[in-house]
């Protein structure tokens, strides 16, 4: 019982911390990290998919933190990794949906 509260507690933790950045916003200096749409983003990731991105966000809207770091081999290879991972999982959801692939 402790267990499950514990969890629960940790998870309304982390809403109510990503509410309060999306509200109030980050420093111009720091980022959070948030699922959001892909399109657009230079880390590499197709377009159409909701990925974790480091973010800023600003008056309620994010935006996709640039100049980071992430261009060493490990980070690269877990973000394909991730993102191909991802991509198999919505071709395979939009078959068992519509009976066909995007």
């Amino acid at each position: 019982q402790a267990r499950k509260l514990s969890s629960a507690m940790s998870a309304a933790n982390a809403v109510a911390e990503h509410l309060h950045n999306w509200h109030f916003g980050t420093p111009a200096d720091d980022f959070i990290s948030m699922g959001v749409i892909s399109n657009g983003n230079k880390y590499g990731v197709p377009n159409g998919l909701i990925f974790s991105f480091p973010v800023h966000i600003s008056n309620g809207k994010w935006s996709i933190a640039e100049g980071l770091n992430a261009t060493d081999e490990f980070n690269k290879e877990m973000i394909a990794r991730t993102a191909k991972e991802l991509v198999e999982e919505r071709e395979e959801a939009m078959v068992h949906l519509t009976g066909s692939k995007m």
